[in-house]
C-alpha cells in the first residue's frame, strides 16, 4: 500500500482519509549547498524522512508532495537559490493545510530547512497543524556521536547533511575533499550565522561518511515514526475544519 499521495486516486486517498489516516507535508528548500552537494539537498532529505518514517508509523500514514521552496533570503547572495517572501510561504501554505485537511482529520508539516521553522512554528498554532523539523527527532547526544567535527549540529552542507546525502543519493554528491567551509565553533548555533560565512558551508563535509548518514537517516524517521504513533486516538480522529 502506498504512502505517496499522488500515486492514490481520488477513491484511495478518500478512502483512507476518512478511515483516519494522517497526513505529512514535507516542506524543504531549493538553495546553493557548497560545491559539492544539488541545490535540493534540503527538500530530498525531508522526503526521505518523511516517506521511511510513514513507512514505519503504525497509523495510515500517507506524505503529500514536498513544498520545495521556502524561506532563504541568506542564501540569494551565493547564488543558485528560490526564496519566498514569508507572508507568501505563509500563504502558500496556509492554502495547502486547508487543502488537505478537507481529506485528512490531522496534517503534520514535517520541515527540513532551518529557515522555514519559526515560520512553519508560526502556521501550525494558527491553523491547527502540527509541525516538526526532522533533525530535532534525533537525540542531542546521537548527532553528537554521529558528528563530533560539527558538534552535533546539522550545520549546512556540513558533515551531517553531506553524510546524509552521501547516504541517500551518493551520485549526487560531488568532491567534499577540498570544499571550502566555515568550521562550527561551540558558542556558534548554524542558524544565527546571517550571512553563511564566505563559502556557504557550515560544518566539514570532509569529515563526512555515508555509514554515519544512514545512521542519522534511520534515527530521524524511527523518530517520526514514534512521534505520530504517539499522536492519540482521539487526536488523529477529529476533525479540524478551517
Amino acid at each position: 500500500m502506498s504512502v505517496r499521495l499522488l500515486e492514490l486516486s481520488r477513491a484511495e486517498a478518500g478512502g483512507r482519509g476518512a478511515a483516519g489516516a494522517i497526513c505529512l507535508l514535507p516542506v524543504g528548500s531549493l538553495e546553493q549547498h557548497g560545491e559539492h552537494l544539488p541545490v535540493g539537498t534540503d527538500s530530498l532529505l525531508v522526503e526521505a524522512v518523511a516517506l521511511r518514517g510513514a513507512a514505519l508509523a503504525r497509523p495510515d500514514v500517507l506524505v503529500a508532495p514536498t513544498v520545495w521552496t521556502g524561506l532563504s533570503p541568506h542564501h540569494v547572495r551565493l547564488g543558485l537559490t528560490v526564496t519566498l517572501e514569508p507572508e507568501l510561504l505563509l500563504e502558500l501554505m496556509r492554502a495547502i493545510v486547508r487543502g488537505l485537511r478537507g481529506w485528512f482529520p490531522l496534517v503534520v508539516i514535517v520541515n527540513g530547512h532551518g529557515g522555514n521553522r519559526g515560520w512553519l512554528e508560526a502556521l501550525g498554532l494558527a491553523e491547527e497543524c502540527l509541525v516538526v523539523s526532522y533533525w530535532e527527532l534525533v537525540e542531542p547526544s546521537a548527532l553528537r556521536e554521529l558528528f563530533p567535527a560539527d558538534l552535533g549540529s546539522i550545520g549546512h552542507a556540513g558533515q551531517a547533511e553531506t553524510s546524509a546525502m552521501l547516504a541517500l543519493e551518493p551520485g549526487l554528491v560531488g568532491v567534499t575533499r577540498d570544499a571550502a567551509f566555515e568550521p562550527i565553533v561551540k558558542e556558534n548555533d548554524a542558524f544565527r550565522l546571517p550571512d553563511m560565512g564566505a563559502s556557504g558551508v557550515l560544518g566539514d563535509p570532509s569529515t563526512a561518511s555515508a555509514s554515519n548518514g544512514e545512521l542519522f537517516l534511520a534515527a530521524a524517521a524511527l523518530g517520526l515514526a514514534e512521534y505520530l504513533d504517539s499522536l492519540s486516538s482521539h487526536h488523529r480522529a477529529k476533525e479540524i475544519r478551517p
